[in-house]
């Protein structure tokens, strides 16, 4: 079975790719929950059924924390801590969504945000690597 070369463009563009498809899937989700949108009401929804106090402060907090984390991986400038606070926040979402391990829907949706936090905890750790506004 052939395997991936780990040659200079490998190492060199492999950073990148994961930086803009992880800050991608949090620019995205941000957009689907605009305040004032349908999303953002039922983003509001969700989070008030959950036992929120304040649901809709707290999905505003939630927009302006995933634009400005996913643009700082996306862009490399102090990627680092971006990386480490959403991966905080990745994992008090899938705790506070979805930690009803009954249930296989939720279960899945836990598990697809740990495989989400490792890739968070691999860019806090190694940074930004190429093409970095700000190379950690």
């Amino acid at each position: 079975m052939a395997s991936i070369p780990h040659t200079r463009w490998w190492e060199v563009g492999a950073p990148v790719v994961a930086r803009l498809l992880i800050g991608g899937q949090f620019l995205m989700g941000a957009l689907y929950k605009i305040p004032g949108s349908q999303g953002f009401a039922m983003e509001v929804g969700q989070s008030a059924a959950m036992g929120m106090p304040y649901a809709s402060a707290y999905v505003t907090i939630a927009v302006l924390l995933e634009v400005v984390c996913a643009l700082a991986i996306i862009l490399g400038w102090h990627a680092r801590a971006a990386a480490c606070v959403l991966a905080f926040f990745t994992l008090a979402l899938a705790i506070i969504f979805y930690g009803n391990f009954s249930d296989p829907m939720t279960m899945g949706m836990f598990v697809s945000h740990m495989g989400l936090i490792a890739g968070l905890l691999f860019i806090s750790v190694y940074g930004a690597k190429s093409f970095a506004v700000r190379k950690d």
